[in-house]
């Protein structure tokens, strides 16, 4: 690589910033990496530690380079619900670094995100691991779509992909080489020490390996880890006649045509050049998790579409960001999943919270609040735009769940416990996040969240809801 002259310094870290990261930042209670320095030790260093722990990252900053004591990750390895232990794909490994090197990739970081910022280095269809960007904003940017689709007429074709294992197999000289084009100079440096000379060891019950190299991925268990792969991957290929939708590694690609023809052909366009450039930077797509959908009204043949010569699994449904989206957006599949992702969970906790329960109404009520009612609030905010059938699933499962954490007879109405336990319905539910997210997308920093409140002239052929008219409707 040439050498870059964009010089910016990077700004020294003052006692009191140190200090102020400390005390707000640094969790006592996380587990210690290999150097057995916890949270709380930080949190307890005298003065004069604090001193020169300062100067240690300042002369970091200065130098552009990272001890190689902060570039050791202990990993963890703990095993998979229901796998054998005698498979190596029956762990999952959790990577733990030294506090110290938390400490300075968050500072580091603090001086990072305003020049990411200033260069619009992340793509608006990016919406992993920013701020004020939530799974929910990326979900209803593509159900916008699709809705304008089906009140077309038209075909929206879409692959939903899976990157193989995509935070751990980032090509290291690749992301040198994007670090130096896009970033300062001296940046670039710091982040390439950062990168390189990285080891682990694992550790299982008190035996520990030997030090290996980390030859590929972004450090896991790192602040910058994310930040790194989202600049690595910032370069995506897009088409004007398709849309692309990211959060992090989970990639949607969803094509608008008059049949199913048009907008499949669209779709292998962008899909072939997905899978141009993941080869050019050695990114694998799995091919066989990766799903196809065409949502639609019409009653269709789905024409295949194919990645590296492997056709993508058609369906009718597919699961984004937590979300069951199905063909016709309807809601069904995901409120039915929902239900019964409800009523599991229930029956295993049912000693505590049932009618037999010795448990206090406050704790069974805190189980509900903190357990159960996340499961069907997620995302209501969009699924509630279906039908008055579908969302009477949800209340009717929280009317016998309130009767039984109180013992209610069968005499008591259900709208007067809701009102003695001051729980909200689903309805009330609905209006408080519909309320909420309308109130954020006004304010909403990413131009391609502020085109979901341009509905202007927009055609209303379909007799269903939209997400804007949740506040109104359900009032």
């Amino acid at each position: 690589m040439t050498e870059k002259t964009d010089e910016l310094e990077i700004i020294p870290v003052t006692l009191k910033e140190l200090k102020g990261e400390i005390k707000s930042n640094i969790n006592a209670k996380k587990t210690p990496g290999y150097d057995l320095i916890t949270g709380r030790i930080m949190k307890e260093l005298p003065e004069k530690a604090v001193i020169k722990l300062l100067h240690i990252i300042n002369a970091t900053f200065r130098l552009k380079h990272v001890p190689s004591q902060w570039k050791v990750a202990e990993v963890i390895m703990i095993t998979k619900p229901g796998k054998s232990p005698n498979e190596k794909t029956g762990y999952r490994p959790i990577s733990l670094l030294p506090v110290m090197s938390k400490l300075f990739e968050k500072l580091l970081l603090k001086r990072l995100k305003p020049i990411i910022e200033d260069r619009n280095l992340i793509p608006d269809h990016q919406f992993g691991f920013r701020q004020r960007h939530s799974t929910i904003d990326q979900v209803h940017r593509i159900t916008n779509i699709i809705e304008k689709a089906l009140e077309g007429k038209k075909i929206c074709a879409s692959i939903f992909l899976d990157v193989a294992q995509a935070f751990d197999k980032v090509w290291h000289e690749g992301l040198e080489y994007k670090l130096h084009r896009d970033l300062p100079r001296q940046f670039y440096l710091l982040l390439k020490s950062y990168l390189e000379n990285r080891h682990f060891r694992v550790k299982q019950d008190d035996q520990y390996s030997c030090l290996k190299p980390i030859k590929a991925g972004v450090p896991q268990g790192s602040v910058l880890g994310p930040v790194l792969y989202i600049l690595y991957t910032r370069d995506l290929p897009q088409q004007e006649d398709t849309t692309v939708a990211t959060f992090a590694d989970d990639t949607a690609i969803l094509s608008i045509g008059d049949d199913v023809e048009t907008a499949t052909r669209k779709l292998q366009t962008s899909a072939n050049k997905i899978a141009k450039w993941t080869k050019m930077w050695r990114m694998k797509l799995n091919e066989t998790k990766s799903v196809h959908i065409n949502f639609t009204n019409r009653k269709i043949s789905a024409v295949e579409v194919e990645i590296n010569s492997n056709i993508i699994p058609y369906a009718d449904t597919v699961k984004y960001l937590g979300m069951t989206l199905d063909s016709k957006l309807n809601w069904n599949n995901h409120i039915e999943k929902k239900k019964q992702e409800l009523k599991t969970k229930f029956r295993r906790m049912y000693w505590l919270m049932g009618r037999n329960s010795h448990l206090s109404l406050h704790n069974k009520l805190l189980i509900y609040k903190q357990i159960l009612r996340p499961i069907w609030a997620y995302g209501i905010q969009l699924w509630g735009c279906a039908k008055k059938s579908n969302i009477k699933k949800i209340q009717t499962f929280q009317n016998k769940l309130l009767r039984s954490i109180v013992g209610a007879p069968w005499y008591m109405r259900n709208d007067d416990i809701h009102r003695d336990l001051k729980i909200e319905t689903v309805n009330e539910t609905t209006v408080k996040y519909a309320r909420k997210h309308e109130h954020r997308l006004h304010k909403h920093e990413n131009l391609e969240m502020l085109n979901v409140l341009d509905n202007d002239g927009e055609l209303r052929r379909l007799k269903r809801n939209k997400p804007l008219d949740l506040i109104v409707l359900c009032q």
